[in-house]
């Protein structure tokens, strides 16, 4: 099976090690510290027709937040009539866990989850095996 293509946005560089680290096993990340940053390496990806699997976004960053980074890469993805169930497979993430973020998150942004921090190595697994993303 061939392994993912993840990037993780966080400004955190301890969180985004944990998750490159949980994740290499299965997939092949690249890291982006800021929003956009991380718009950045989903229009390169793209023009090179080399889209990432899933994304893990954090929400609170400086400059562009992980929400208004989510809401542009679906902006890019419509504009490139890209259809929904071809978009990138977003999975947020943040300290923060009050209904105005998750709600954000799901109904402006299609994130496919959330992910409240901390959270350990298994939890993200067990993301992952909910989507089918790993066996």
């Amino acid at each position: 099976m061939n392994k993912l293509k993840a990037l993780i946005v966080d400004d955190d560089a301890v969180n985004a090690r944990f998750l490159e680290e949980a994740l290499t096993p299965y997939a092949v990340c690249q890291r982006a510290e800021h929003g956009m940053e991380g718009v950045r390496a989903f229009e390169a990806t793209l023009a090179l027709n080399e889209p990432f699997d899933l994304i893990f976004m954090d929400i609170m960053m400086p400059g562009m937040d992980g929400h208004q980074a989510l809401e542009t890469i679906r902006d890019i993805e419509r504009k490139r009539s890209i259809p929904d169930d071809q978009s990138v497979k977003v999975i947020m993430i943040s300290a923060f866990d009050d209904m105005k973020h998750v709600s954000r998150a799901f109904f402006q942004g299609h994130a496919l989850a959330f992910l409240n921090k901390p959270f350990d190595v298994q939890t993200l697994l067990d993301e992952l095996r909910k989507f089918h993303f790993i066996d």
